[in-house]
């Protein structure tokens, strides 16, 4: 899959998760319906504040929509564990990232 197929899915993906129809993304991003099918369908890129206002309408960092485009990545966003963390409540968050932040505790104190 090409960076631009792969980002084209990612956008569709985040879109459908946010229950968000074609026409409703093009309207909270300032981007014509057809612009959005164009995108998800890799027919074409797209300029940096484009990025921005689609990433910014689907509530999502643009690492997010970009994860799967890049080949050096530093982000997380397609790990378990954030896949995870997207699927909870706000309080659900707070206690597993607490407990993350106690186990890397640990892990740290026994040199692993």
């Amino acid at each position: 899959m090409t960076a631009c197929m792969a980002f084209g899915h990612r956008v569709g993906y985040l879109r459908r998760q946010n229950g968000l129809s074609q026409e409703e993304l093009a309207e909270r991003a300032n981007l014509s319906r057809e612009f959005i099918s164009m995108v998800e369908n890799s027919k074409t890129g797209l300029r940096v504040d484009s990025l921005v206002n689609i990433a910014n309408s689907l509530g999502v960092s643009a690492d997010d929509i970009l994860v799967d485009c890049l080949e050096h990545s530093a982000s997380t966003a397609d790990s378990e564990l954030h896949r995870l963390l997207l699927d909870c409540t706000e309080t659900e968050e707070y206690i597993l990232t607490q407990m993350a932040k106690a186990l890397k505790a640990i892990l740290s104190s026994w040199g692993i």
